[in-house]
């Protein structure tokens, strides 16, 4: 939590502290601060299983031929495509193909809250006169 937004719902037990005593002493998250301090260093708090699988692209098409259709079309080719359609994961984050955009060796494989990939759908028709 070294921002103060788009944090998933585990902040809500995390530790609080008020006149420098901590209110819930079952929490098992640190305290919520605006800096860094909580994650800056290497620690096992946070590590989690990042396997999964992922239907990252799949196609399927038919072409239709022949006599039927020849004084309309010589071919035509009906298509459907999918990306990113089904991910099996039991990560907690957005998506746990996470992403190294700052160029910092240090953070490598640290999620840092980026957009997952996006899902996408696609449906055409190629005809050929």
């Amino acid at each position: 939590m070294n921002r103060l937004f788009n944090a998933s719902t585990d902040v809500l037990d995390r530790a609080i502290v008020q006149n420098g005593v901590v209110t819930n002493p079952s929490a098992t998250l640190p305290r919520a601060q605006g800096a860094d301090i909580n994650w800056s260093s290497a620690n096992q708090r946070y590590i989690e299983d990042g396997s999964f699988t992922r239907l990252k692209n799949i196609a399927l098409g038919y072409t239709l031929t022949g006599d039927a259709f020849k004084s309309y079309f010589s071919k035509a080719r009906f298509y459907i495509s999918g990306q990113n359609l089904i991910t099996i994961t039991n990560y907690s984050g957005l998506d746990p193909e996470i992403a190294r955009a700052d160029g910092n060796a240090n953070s490598a494989g640290i999620d840092l809250g980026r957009y997952p990939q996006p899902k996408s759908v696609i449906f055409g028709i190629d005809v050929t006169f």
